[in-house]
């Protein structure tokens, strides 16, 4: 998470924005060769940290997992740089191709590898193998529709001072503080309400949480390669403008009515995905819903500043939220009220980030919401938390699952009815990822 977060992710970011420039001027493989050095450097710190942070019974351990931290750093970038960047140019088979093979393997060298030696260090070294393969086989596609003289010339610089620190520093900063904001309340509740009330209420916000990284991810691998390409080729405000507005009027729709049936879908997931004990907490997944609606439209705002290259304005936001949170958690532990307290806190915090990134990045982008669709959105998610509460209970698995198919197929239905002919959609969707 350290290395992610505030050491690869900025310059990640920074890569993603210029990917399509480069490929056009033909200096991103230049370019790429001098971020292996910074890669090396973030694992070897990975490493360094893991050998602090692990307690290890003997040298042998130590260093074995010191090793496969570095590896799966290394591998890990990799893979998360090339795979998702074949994806942003075009090569979607491969891109897809890359991502499956890394999966398989690295689940297939898991079991092999805790088969032989019953560890955690065993499965995360079969991970990091995967992640390997995966970013090896990206490699050699890229070589394939390079011309090979390119790959001999000298290297050109990633990043230089002003990038660093108007833009990477920042974007580094403002990561901390969403991660304290979405992750760090864990450490309060559990100082207030104890580990096993900690457990109760993480099961609901991190079955939600999942449903939500998986969502956002399909978004990314779809439309964010469009999005960058289109505003990778405008410097005019009005078309930078139309673009965000366009991902906006596209996303926000789809993000109301996921939060509306994650709500309306809790207590039959929870049915099928967790222990009976933990059926109960299908309200906090609900909250985690509300919660994860907030940081995913947060971060589709925050792309305004990416454009802009102006991410010091994504902390301001990230640090209110995350001080909401705090002070309403640890004002309502300290009066022993209910854990449920702990839950509005999560939804006050997430409702004044997003309020605020929304004013944040309008006054960089003056974006135009489609009121109409995203409105139709918001009616039908509240109406879906109204009808959560008279659900009729899933006696069994089976029961649980066809709910969840009726659910599924008719907030489908409206989604597919709000999507219709959007023309913010089909400008998006209206792109050619490359030129050649």
């Amino acid at each position: 998470m350290l290395c992610g977060l505030f050491l690869i992710n900025p310059v990640g970011q920074h890569i993603n924005l210029h990917t399509h420039a480069w490929w056009d001027d033909g200096t991103l493989i230049r370019r790429l060769k001098s971020y292996s050095g910074y890669i090396i450097a973030a694992s070897a710190l990975g490493s360094i940290v893991a050998l602090g942070v692990t307690p290890s019974v003997s040298t042998i351990s130590a260093i074995s997992t010191m090793g496969v931290v570095f590896v799966m750093v290394t591998a890990g970038t990799w893979n998360a740089t090339l795979i998702p960047m074949l994806n942003m140019l075009g090569f979607r088979a491969s891109s897809v191709g890359w991502s499956v093979a890394s999966s398989i393997t690295g689940l297939i060298a898991s079991i092999l590898f805790v088969t032989l030696w019953s560890s955690a260090t065993a499965w995360f070294a079969g991970q990091a193998l995967g992640m390997a393969v995966g970013a090896v086989g990206a490699r050699y596609y890229f070589k394939s529709r390079i011309p090979s003289p390119i790959y001999s010339q000298s290297r050109l610089p990633l990043l230089d001072k002003k990038t660093i620190l108007a833009y990477c520093l920042p974007l580094a900063l403002a990561a901390g503080l969403m991660w304290v904001q979405v992750s760090g309340y864990r450490f309060a509740i559990e100082h207030y309400w104890g580990l096993a009330q900690l457990g109760f209420f993480a099961v609901g916000l991190q079955l939600a949480g999942q449903i939500w990284a998986l969502a956002e991810s399909l978004a990314i691998q779809f439309l964010y390669p469009f999005f960058f390409r289109r505003a990778s080729e405008h410097s005019n405000n009005t078309e930078v403008q139309l673009a965000v507005s366009d991902l906006l009027n596209t996303l926000v729709p789809v993000y109301l009515l996921l939060a509306g049936l994650t709500i309306l879908a809790a207590p039959y997931l929870l049915k099928i995905l967790v222990a009976p004990e933990y059926s109960n907490a299908w309200e906090f997944m609900a909250l985690g819903a509300v919660v994860e609606l907030c940081r995913a439209l947060g971060n589709v705002l925050s792309n305004a500043a990416h454009i802009k290259r102006k991410t010091t304005s994504l902390a301001v936001p990230y640090a209110i939220g995350a001080t909401v949170i705090l002070l309403l958690i640890v004002t309502a532990g300290e009066y022993k009220a209910d854990i449920s307290y702990a839950g509005f806190a999560l939804i006050s915090g997430a409702v004044t980030m997003l309020t605020a990134m929304s004013m944040n990045m309008y006054k960089q982008v003056k974006f135009k919401l489609d009121s109409l669709r995203c409105l139709s959105a918001l009616i039908l998610m509240i109406g879906m938390a109204v009808l959560v509460m008279y659900l009729p209970p899933a006696s069994g698995f089976s029961t649980a699952i066809f709910y969840l198919l009726i659910l599924s197929i008719l907030v489908a239905a409206f989604l597919f009815l709000i999507l219709w002919k959007n023309p913010a959609t089909v400008r998006l969707l209206n792109v050619q990822l490359r030129n050649s």
